[in-house]
């Protein structure tokens, strides 16, 4: 394994660290590794990975499953004789449930030739509804760090990893799938408070173009994938839902002490 492309899809940072870690254990491995953004994909017309030996997808688990923007950039993909093809992904808890969120997006992969031999789940800091404590946190981030370096190790070597997943967590993976429409009504609900000083940040970073402003008001739309981007980086934290939604959990979800020093720059 010389050359390595990995696409990639990362919400408020977690899997963005997995693939930044990932990355640096690669290139001290001598294998040159190029990470790109799944969102800047839109509008590019053709994608050429006849240079890699080996493409990575990296995401979040969004509800048992893989996020809509990750599932529709396949279509970019170019068809494929043969392409080896590795899968991370990350989420609150490394739990069997979590383990179909690939299902769809390898059958979708499988139909224009990528052949996916790894599939790995990185369990990080939980950042919807249930909040972690700090000691929680870095014991998460700690345990990543520590697997990173045997990940890489099995994809250079081509070790298969494909972990199997009962018919009932298909289901349930299958239900979660409603999440998809859910995050369009929900997605509708957020609101800038008074005090938003109308940066235009969270414009820029939302990925489903969802975010302008008008008329000095920050305005939300109905296509949002709840990859929750515009609240976990507004510097001002401003960004809030309404009613009847209130009961949901937006807060910041690690202590930047603890985790963003950890985070290299792609």
């Amino acid at each position: 394994m010389n050359k390595v492309c990995i696409f990639y899809f990362s919400g408020t940072g977690m899997t963005k660290y997995i693939v930044n870690k990932i990355k640096q254990e690669l290139k001290n491995q001598q294998v040159c590794v190029d990470c790109i953004k799944i969102e800047n994909i839109e509008g590019v017309p053709d994608i050429h990975l006849i240079s890699y030996d080996a493409v990575g997808i990296a995401y979040p688990v969004h509800s048992f499953n893989a996020p809509q923007i990750v599932l529709n950039f396949v279509k970019h993909l170019p068809e494929t004789d043969f392409m080896d093809t590795f899968i991370i992904n990350t989420a609150g808890e490394d739990h069997l449930i979590n383990y179909a969120s690939s299902n769809l997006l390898i059958k979708k992969l499988n139909k224009k030739g990528f052949k996916v031999f790894y599939n790995k789940l990185f369990a990080m800091p939980s950042n919807f509804v249930v909040k972690y404590d700090d000691k929680k946190i870095k014991e998460l981030v700690d345990e990543a760090d520590k697997k990173i370096p045997i990940t890489v190790q099995n994809l250079i070597d081509r070790i298969p990893y494909l972990p199997s997943s009962s018919a009932l967590v298909k289901i349930v993976a299958f239900i979660g799938r409603l999440e998809w429409y859910g995050a369009h009504i929900l997605g509708k609900f957020f609101y800038a408070k008074n005090s938003c000083t109308r940066c235009g940040k969270c414009v820029n970073n939302c990925p489903n173009h969802n975010i302008n402003i008008i008329k000095r008001r920050v305005k939300f739309h109905w296509n949002c994938g709840l990859c929750m981007r515009c609240i976990y980086n507004c510097p001002e934290q401003v960004i809030n839902v309404h009613q009847p939604f209130k009961f949901l959990r937006f807060d910041n979800w690690y202590d930047p002490n603890i985790f963003i020093k950890k985070i290299s720059k792609l």
